[in-house]
């Protein structure tokens, strides 16, 4: 078949080719001769796009920081990225170098065209960013955090009663539980016990985020040329996707926002963060401007915390089913300081081993693999090798929690690595931070995550014994760690057997709905 000449696609393809060329013409003379980071060989014009594997991201990643080392290079169509592999180059970057290293990179798909700008996570950094910051850190710091104990530990109890009654919607029961927690705390709000709209909406716009986030997902992150391209015209399906996941983010933002205002006006909202933000609204500023900061802070949350803690507590149901002796250790240490009730708070310091346990979920399979790219506003030399200016620069999280020389075995669920030699406290193994993000972007409501995924790690295994499913001869039924590939790392789904401990937990459970 004879090929057809496309006066559009040799214009745009020789723009194109001009622009990379001026660029790098431009870049070498700024360079004064020095290297940038070793990585893959590129091609000429395309550089490393054939290099992206999509569908095998974090492997990909991973391969590349074992070949070419602690800081790895590549060009995709004239677009400069770096993935940090160590947690020295890490630290030495992302906190030692913030001012240079916390911008983002310009989001064309994410911010541009599916609208998620205003949430501070994808914020260019600057003074609008700074405000977000600074309102959310104020309800969620690790000292305020403990205000929302109260609701953490109701939620959880739900939780225990739903997998009382059917175990065998495990997941189904997880999602509840994160959506109702994050509901509640954010807006006061009472989720439906099956088939919410909020969960459904944030649900959606989360897995279209996940889409999105991918590096390489979509040329026009590449090629932002490409967003000013006609949604109808063919090719341009990316464009009408992102039209429709914009319609249900706005949704997810602002259908709980409106409902707090209106029982607000009623008398009848409940204490949340939302009512905690807007008593404190100063009423000689601007106060259209400050309900809009509200309204976005409480969004970010809805829209940051489900998904991760979900794939945070199938980790954990997955590592208590293919890891029997690490569950029963557990147990007998939660037996030993609680005995028959449901733990606390305040129990966490004498259970340094259920600590470890959530420590190695957070380290095991991170929910974020490679995190969402910081950006260089200056070109920067580090170690002798040359960064320009607006290079995407990604948290290789895979790589800096699987560095064997800090976490020995880095595959083996090891929760005994940040436990001391008696096992009565913890040790010095660094805890794996590197899965909240890093620098001054590091995650804004991490201890508000901690603290839910210890009370429900700690509850289920006091209350519940995990097991594999058996099969018609009553032998086990084999688990493989399997995970999703691209932005979001969570278990494919698995069956496993969650049954209570004893007569006296399953009353134990039961008996929580009269709390």
């Amino acid at each position: 078949m004879p090929l057809v000449f496309s006066p559009f696609a040799f214009a745009f393809s020789l723009l194109v080719f001009v622009i990379l060329v001026r660029r790098w013409r431009k870049l070498a003379s700024r360079r004064g001769g020095l290297p940038y980071p070793p990585g893959p060989k590129p091609l000429p014009v395309i550089g490393n796009l054939k290099d992206f594997d999509i569908e095998h991201a974090t492997e990909t990643y991973h391969k590349w920081s074992r070949q070419y080392g602690k800081l790895v290079y590549i060009n995709v169509l004239g677009r400069d990225m770096i993935f940090v592999n160590s947690a020295k180059v890490a630290d030495d970057l992302f906190e030692k170098r913030w001012q240079n290293y916390s911008d983002r990179t310009p989001l064309h798909m994410i911010n541009d065209l599916m609208g998620w700008g205003w949430t501070f996570g994808m914020m260019r950094y600057g003074e609008t960013w700074r405000k977000h910051r600074r309102m959310f850190e104020s309800q969620f710091k690790a000292s305020t955090t403990r205000a929302y104990w109260p609701t953490m530990a109701t939620q959880t109890h739900m939780l225990l009663r739903r997998l009382l009654d059917s175990p065998e919607n495990l997941h189904e029961h997880l999602q509840h539980n994160a959506a109702s927690t994050i509901m509640k705390v954010i807006y006061g709000i009472d989720i439906a016990p099956k088939n919410d709209r909020y969960i459904e909406i944030a649900e959606e716009a989360l897995m279209a985020l996940g889409q999105a986030a991918t590096p390489g997902a979509f040329l026009v992150d590449i090629l932002p040329i490409l967003k000013h391209v006609p949604a109808w015209m063919p090719g341009a399906a990316f464009k009408r996707k992102a039209a429709r996941w914009k319609k249900t983010l706005y949704e997810m933002r602002d259908a709980p926002f409106e409902a707090v205002l209106a029982a607000n006006a009623r008398g009848a909202a409940s204490p949340c963060f939302v009512t905690s933000a807007m008593n404190n609204i100063d009423h000689k500023g601007d106060i259209d401007e400050q309900m809009t900061l509200v309204k976005q802070c409480a969004g970010m949350a809805y829209a940051g915390y489900p998904e991760q803690t979900v794939a945070s507590l199938a980790s954990f149901i997955l590592a208590m089913t293919l890891f029997p002796d690490i569950q029963e250790k557990a147990q007998r240490e939660m037996d030993a300081v609680i005995g028959s009730r449901l733990p606390e708070f305040t129990d966490r310091p004498q259970l340094p081993y259920v600590d470890a346990i959530l420590r190695e979920v957070m380290r095991w399979y991170p929910v974020t693999p490679s995190g969402m790219p910081h950006m260089t506003t200056e070109d920067d030399v580090y170690n002798g090798y040359f960064i320009p200016a607006g290079t995407a620069v990604f948290g290789n999280t895979w790589a800096i929690l699987h560095d064997s020389e800090v976490y020995p075995d880095p595959m083996a669920f090891k929760p005994e690595r940040y436990l001391t030699e008696d096992g009565k406290g913890l040790n010095n193994t660094p805890e794996p931070l590197a899965a909240f993000g890093y620098g001054r972007r590091i995650c804004a409501g991490r201890h508000m995550a901690d603290a839910t995924l210890w009370m429900s790690v700690a509850s289920i295994l006091a209350m519940f014994r995990i097991t594999p499913c058996l099969d018609s001869q009553c032998k086990p039924i084999p688990v493989k760690p399997e995970f999703t590939t691209g932005a979001i790392c969570a278990p494919l789904p698995f069956k496993c057997s969650i049954e209570p401990r004893s007569e006296t937990t399953a009353r134990i459970v039961s008996d929580t709905a009269l709390l």
